[in-house]
């Protein structure tokens, strides 16, 4: 599936997809792995997922598009819809986005964190 046909019927989701993936895409090579359910970003391996609330929550006033990033601590540098712990040590934070200034440069610092592996960087 290409992304064209992920986001047939939500052209809002679309326009904030390709907003956001100019940013990202400054972390270095990504591929994107397109399914019917999300959008995945593979660096070294998979470091975030892209999906529509509006394909499964029904009537109700749902994000555009939802960003999910799994990481090995819980990240609190970001004020995220939701995080659950996915298993032991991972933890998987989830950000509503409603327009290009949900985008910020502290979700692009945890992108970074997550783009090399997931963990903390040491200072």
């Amino acid at each position: 599936m290409e992304a064209d046909d992920f986001f047939g019927g939500y052209p809002q989701a679309k326009n904030l997809f390709t907003e956001v993936m100019r940013e990202i895409s400054l972390l270095g090579p990504i591929q994107l792995k397109t399914s019917k359910s999300q959008i995945s970003l593979i660096g070294q391996s998979a470091f975030a997922y892209f999906w529509i609330p509006g394909r499964y929550l029904k009537g109700r006033s749902v994000a555009p598009l939802v960003l999910s990033i799994p990481l090995s601590y819980h990240d609190k540098t970001v004020l995220w819809k939701e995080v659950t712990k996915i298993q032991e040590h991972w933890f998987m934070h989830h950000l509503e986005i409603w327009e290009k200034t949900s985008f910020t440069n502290s979700v692009m610092s945890v992108l970074a964190t997550a783009y090399i592996g997931g963990k903390p960087i040491e200072k």
